[in-house]
């Protein structure tokens, strides 16, 4: 967009169960899927072979943030004992509507660290999306049942 805003850190609105996330760091997250070209004896693409499907997310939390999921988890018997929770991250860009990703995550990851001159703790969580990633609506696949 010219002589406008685009998206940015400070577009992003990530909700948890917890509810709006104002305390983070940082949102990444991605998927794949591993299809692969499949030959025949005259060594030519005869098709293509279904693969597994794999997404990840990471998020980077300020502790107070972690500290509410955690209480959250509670109610599973604990932070890895928690079933795939929502994970949904907004985008906003000037004049146009948000973009909205959405997706389930099972976290299997959690990192705390904190330095000398550190002004507030963050704690990392990482796990693995449990389905297809929705990008603004749109499914990553739409498996065969």
């Amino acid at each position: 967009m010219i002589n406008g805003l685009n998206y940015d850190f400070e577009s992003i609105k990530l909700m948890l169960p917890t509810g709006l996330t104002l305390g983070a760091e940082s949102v990444e997250y991605g998927d794949e899927k591993s299809d692969e070209v499949i030959s025949g004896t005259n060594n030519l693409p005869l098709g293509i072979g279904r693969g597994e499907y794999k997404g990840t997310c990471k998020l980077e939390l300020k502790r107070f943030e972690y500290d509410k999921l955690n209480l959250f988890s509670a109610a599973s018997g604990g932070f890895y004992n928690m079933p795939p929770i929502p994970v949904i991250a907004s985008y906003g860009n000037d004049g146009q509507p948000p973009v909205t990703d959405s997706m389930l995550v099972h976290f299997t990851k959690r990192d705390f660290k904190g330095s000398k001159g550190d002004t507030s703790l963050n704690v990392s969580i990482e796990g693995v999306i449990t389905a297809p990633l929705n990008s603004d609506g749109v499914p990553a696949f739409v498996p065969f049942l």
